[in-house]
């Protein structure tokens, strides 16, 4: 039997969660769950409702030493991304001077890069052109098994040939976090009684 993974998705979202717990409330229904039935209920949830890992790419430019191959190098960090794809733009100004990336996964057109992402966590590519040529990179990336996509982020070379790395720290699960917050104290003060 064929299953169309796109068409497919089952989720559940904390409105779900919190609509659940008002028609127990409100409904008088709450008595009638009992103890094992709320730790069965609260390990359904922390199994069902964990929130997904969003995936991510982050691009790290680092400047190469004098007489190597390329004046920069750019790495490109992929986090929770089994199969996807990347493209980079190379800004003008710049030269294409070769990756550890294979050659059946990569395709190199004009200014334009295309990485094919099958369970790689880094890709490292090298490029010629000025320092400053690292903060016009530009890219995309897509994560086929997902569906999710977004823009590489970027990091500019420090002036020691080193490279700084900025991540912006998300909060993911919150509303998961409220929801099984709710579940505790309503449990709690039922099963006390």
């Amino acid at each position: 039997m064929f299953v169309n993974t796109q068409l497919f998705k089952p989720k559940i979202c904390p409105e779900f969660v919190t609509q659940t717990i008002k028609y127990l409330i409100q409904n008088d229904k709450i008595h009638e769950v009992t103890p094992n039935r709320a730790l069965l209920l609260c390990i359904l949830v922390f199994v069902l409702v964990a929130p997904a890992t969003a995936g991510s790419v982050e691009r790290t430019v680092a400047q190469l030493p004098e007489g190597a191959v390329g004046d920069l190098e750019v790495t490109l960090t992929v986090t929770d991304i089994p199969v996807g794809g990347i493209v980079e733009t190379i800004p003008d100004g710049c030269t294409w001077a070769g990756c550890d990336h294979p050659d059946d996964r990569t395709r190199v057109s004009n200014r334009t890069v295309a990485f094919a992402v099958i369970g790689e966590e880094t890709i490292r590519y090298r490029l010629q052109g000025p320092p400053e040529a690292g903060v016009a990179l530009a890219g995309t990336w897509e994560g086929l098994l997902t569906g999710e996509s977004g823009v590489v982020g970027s990091d500019e070379p420090r002036d020691s040939g080193q490279a700084t790395q900025t991540t912006v720290p998300g909060t993911p699960g919150f509303g998961y976090a409220a929801a099984l917050a709710a579940l505790a104290v309503v449990f709690g003060r039922r099963c006390g009684r």
